[in-house]
């Protein structure tokens, strides 16, 4: 039978010689041609995986704003070791209490604390980013599945997110009575081309659904 995912189907083939007849000087190179094949897309995603994580992490740092680093500042220990000369329990910290000590700190205090907020930060949202795929592949196996899964993203970065983020500067555009063009401006920037472009990327999506649905009770009916 013919398997869902391409590079399986390279498992201990032979190329159609007869393995009996064939000498090993032939055979071995072949075989380690069809384990390159059949090992590629892990090596593959494992060499990318990290590098996704990384940026994905990133991302999620410069978009939680500089109130979650505020709010990690409070709490990681160089900001407890530079209180403890000071009798300030924690309820008057959160209640503005760290407003006023982070006046008396100096320049290079407050750099120091950023960065340090700013790591922990980091390593955070970087294995908020890493451990649901991990999760996930353990009722989710199957590569085809997760492809699809990520098909799913792929439609919202492509279609869904430019055409949302067009008709929000479109709609700020008109509510500060502003008419700017520049070297972008175009017949595309029309507002209407995103109305079609998200009927286009909700009916990928319902295709892209179906086949996950179809996909996950393949993965779990019984083999016969």
């Amino acid at each position: 039978d013919t398997k869902s995912s391409v590079n399986l189907n390279f498992a201990n083939f032979s190329f159609g010689l007869d393995e009996s007849t064939t000498p090993r000087t032939i055979l071995l190179p072949l075989k380690f041609a069809s384990s390159v094949v059949v090992m590629f897309p892990a090596l593959d995603t494992l060499s990318v995986f990290p590098l996704i994580a990384n940026t994905l992490g990133s991302n999620l740092v410069a978009t939680s704003g500089k109130g979650f680093l505020r709010w990690i500042a409070r709490h990681i220990p160089a900001y407890r070791r530079l209180l403890k000369n000071h009798k300030n329990n924690s309820s008057s910290l959160v209640n503005g209490g760290w407003k006023q000590q982070e006046q008396q700190l100096s320049l290079e205090e407050r750099k120091e604390l950023t960065q340090d907020a700013t790591k922990i930060a980091t390593i955070f949202w970087r294995l908020v980013a890493a451990f649901p795929p991990l999760i996930g592949s353990v009722w989710a196996p199957d590569l085809s599945f997760s492809l699809l899964l990520a098909g799913v993203a792929g439609l919202y970065v492509a279609f869904f997110a430019p055409s949302f983020l067009q008709l929000a500067s479109c709609r700020m555009e008109n509510l500060n009575q502003m008419q700017t063009t520049n070297i972008f401006t175009g017949w595309y920037s029309w507002t209407g081309w995103t109305y079609p472009t998200v009927a286009f990327a909700t009916f990928s999506l319902g295709v892209v659904l179906l086949q996950i649905r179809d996909a996950w009770n393949a993965m779990h009916s019984p083999t016969l």
